[in-house]
């Protein structure tokens, strides 16, 4: 599973924003993220900003400094 999805299944689950260290503990504890380098809360932030704003069509919300929710749930 990619980043983005495993931030799209734990923000599903939890129903609210969080922090993007926060998504990262939580994919990679509930198994949808295996850890492929040193810093994947790094990754992880860069993956969502990035997404957040390039695409038009994100699933993503930013609604703090490094925090991410999803669109339909807020």
């Amino acid at each position: 599973m990619d980043f983005k999805t495993a931030a799209r299944e734990v923000l599903r689950e939890v129903g609210h924003p969080l922090h993007y260290t926060d998504i990262t503990e939580i994919a990679l504890q509930s198994g949808y993220l295996k850890s492929a380098g040193r810093t994947p809360q790094n990754t992880m932030r860069a993956r969502l900003s990035v997404d957040v704003r390039d695409n038009p069509a994100t699933h993503f919300v930013q609604t703090a400094p490094g925090v991410y929710g999803l669109k339909g749930a807020l």
